[in-house]
């Protein structure tokens, strides 16, 4: 299934503790498919800019769970 990136944010959520040591940064990346509906998922930042995915690409998971375009 095809997805279009709607919002890309950082992910500051790390509960009563901070990010550990050696830990990826995440992003928060809002989805909309193909009829509409939003699915929020954390990706790789870093793995976001290796590819290059930004607001408004179309994209799809891989089997790694992971956003490419």
């Amino acid at each position: 299934m095809n997805y279009r990136v709607l919002r890309i944010e950082e992910d500051v959520e790390f509960g009563c503790e901070e990010r550990k040591e050696g830990d990826p940064v995440m992003a928060v990346v809002r989805l909309e498919d193909e009829d509409g509906d939003v699915k929020i998922v954390r990706q790789r930042d870093q793995m976001l800019y290796d590819r290059d995915i930004n607001e408004g690409d179309r994209v799809w998971f891989d089997e790694r769970q992971e956003l490419v375009k």
